[in-house]
């Protein structure tokens, strides 16, 4: 047998790769997916199909684990004094969402302070996936090709063209082929896996004309989506993805910002430096917290802490034992210290959870309350956050009157759907532009257009530079292949390039691309064939409605035609 589809699911907290060996051609329903392997988790106890988003390298660079081995390994070697000669990176992908300005050279903070090329630690992190996939290929005897498989790589739906480039050419530096690379919205697989494996109760949304949302609750994002069941057996978009980052970590770090309240950052930070064994198992108890605990529990929340460690710590660096330490805490009278468990008050427990619930229902009620959505199917709730019962009973008691739709092991949904996705990548016929894109070019000037500071001369000739010149609308409807030429002329005889800026804004009635409502999303260049004297024409041909923004290069002349994607900014 051989390996047809592979997909990567990177996410914030967890990562993980699915397969399969299915011929294409097959109906979706037939596609067998492989997701047995399980990670070596080992002294946690924990057995998972993904694991954490946690890499660990020597100085040179050279991968030494990744996951649950990375984490344990890493705790071994600072307490053997040589964390010097170790980067060790973990819950790194929110860099690229809160980034705005994502370039080549941007660098990643390690758990010591120290740094790499952010694009080097994802490049490594998704070469990690790939040797655990190969291993475990091997142990099957399944044969796998890496230049004849169609890979697919999950991105949140929210995320900009820029952070999507920085995942594609991360993926590429760690050994795929570009031209074998699809780009999946993570909300989106999943709505591909609920339409060819609906749960029970959730089958009207097979039906033509039927609408639902997908609330994709990841580690770091949200990201939502709304579908309608096409005729003609597609997806069509209804709404642009929203999301914000009010993912599971966002309850973690509600969860550190308590202990911080009781022992302060300095100690903690410290504990994470030099006890990084500890703070994982902090960590790791916080998530099983999160995960089970119900919205009616009364009484006390018990937390498991590295008690020995605490105490030490406060002993040295506060001047008091743990104990003391907790009972002169502002918010002390919220919780016990009973042995190794904090005991905290039930409701003050939930309350950690309130900022994010409301965002999640804000965010779902921006949605659902759109008029072409008041006969909607149900809402969809996958991914591993949405395993959390306090977000499921809010997000029941916000939407008395829709079918709220749990899919049985939600936190692969979006792994699975992605397999699917490589088998028929034109599942979802229709988006919605999320930005309104446009180049920048040199205009005549016109004074009634234009103000007269900017005026200039250029070969004699009054010109106004940095117009912003729109060839794509924010929430436009767009079908897969939608396409959207420009032709550009050389200026100087014998040219050999010209280089296009592309920049993209999320207001309206922008005029220039040098004001701070314009982002650049890349340069391209579009190379000139057997420059010549006269005048030559480039036809750039912009692809829209795919996941990826893309662009073919028509040298008009040569007839040469190459697919480019754009060059992330230094």
């Amino acid at each position: 047998m051989n390996v047809r589809v592979v997909a990567i699911d990177f996410g914030t907290t967890y990562s993980g790769y699915a397969f399969s060996v299915t011929k294409p051609g097959r109906k979706l329903k037939d596609v067998e997916i492989l997701a047995s392997q399980v990670w070596n988790s080992g002294t946690s106890g924990v057995a998972s199909l993904k694991a954490p988003t946690s890499l660990l390298l020597r100085r040179h660079k050279e991968i030494v684990a990744f996951g649950f081995e990375a984490e344990e390994q890493y705790a071994d070697i600072t307490l053997d004094g040589k964390a010097d000669h170790y980067y060790f990176f973990d819950r790194f992908k929110m860099e690229l969402h809160n980034n705005k300005n994502i370039t080549s050279r941007m660098r990643l903070e390690d758990v010591r302070g120290q740094t790499l090329p952010a694009i080097e630690v994802f490049e490594l992190s998704i070469k990690a996936l790939i040797d655990h996939l190969q291993q475990t290929v091997k142990i099957k005897n399944i044969k796998i090709d890496t230049a004849k498989i169609t890979w697919v790589l999950t991105v949140p739906a929210i995320w900009t063209d820029r952070a999507k480039q920085f995942m594609r050419e991360s993926a590429e530096l760690a050994g795929i082929p570009h031209n074998m690379l699809k780009i999946a919205l993570e909300p989106e697989a999943a709505s591909i896996y609920c339409q060819t494996f609906p749960y029970p109760g959730s089958k009207d949304i097979t039906k033509a004309g039927s609408k639902y949302v997908v609330a994709d609750l990841g580690g770091g994002t949200v990201d939502i989506t709304v579908h309608e069941k096409l005729n003609d057996g597609t997806l069509k978009e209804l709404e642009r993805a929203r999301g914000t980052a009010c993912g599971g970590t966002s309850i973690d770090k509600a969860f550190y910002q308590l202990m911080i309240r009781v022992f302060g950052a300095p100690l903690l930070h410290k504990m994470k430096s030099h006890y990084p064994s500890c703070h994982l198992a902090l960590e790791r108890c916080f998530e099983g917290v999160k995960r089970t605990l119900h919205p009616d529990k009364t009484g006390y929340v018990n937390v498991t802490i590295p008690y020995a460690t605490l105490d030490s710590l406060c002993q040295s660096e506060l001047g008091k034992n743990i104990n003391g330490i907790a009972k002169s805490s502002s918010i002390s009278k919220h919780f016990q210290l009973l042995g190794d468990k904090l005991r905290i008050d039930a409701s003050f427990a939930l309350s950690l959870f309130k900022s994010t619930s409301d965002s999640i229902v804000s965010l779902l009620e921006s949605i659902v309350q759109k008029r072409i959505l008041t006969d909607t199917a149900g809402i969809i709730l996958v991914g591993g956050f949405a395993e959390c019962k306090v977000i499921q009973e809010n997000v029941q008691t916000a939407f008395p009157r829709q079918n709220i739709i749990l899919q049985e092991d939600p936190g692969s949904v979006v792994l699975k759907g992605a397999v699917l996705f490589g088998y028929k990548s034109d599942y979802i016929s229709s988006r919605i532009g999320r930005h309104t894109y446009g180049v920048r070019k040199t205009s005549h000037f016109d004074k009634n257009k234009y103000p007269e500071h900017r005026k200039t001369y250029i070969n004699g000739e009054e010109k106004c530079k940095n117009v912003f010149d729109t060839f794509m609308e924010a929430k436009t409807s767009i079908a897969l292949g939608h396409i959207n030429e420009k032709t550009y002329v050389t200026c100087l005889p014998f040219q050999k390039r010209l280089t296009v800026e592309v920049y993209y804004t999320d207001n309206q009635n922008v005029i220039y691309t040098d004001g701070n409502d314009c982002t650049l999303l890349g340069k391209l260049s579009l190379d000139i064939l057997n420059p010549t004297k006269h005048i030559r024409y480039i036809t750039a041909i912009f692809h829209f409605g795919d996941t990826e923004f893309s662009v073919k290069v028509v040298d008009d002349e040569s007839g040469s035609r190459e697919k480019k994607f754009f060059e992330l900014k230094d």
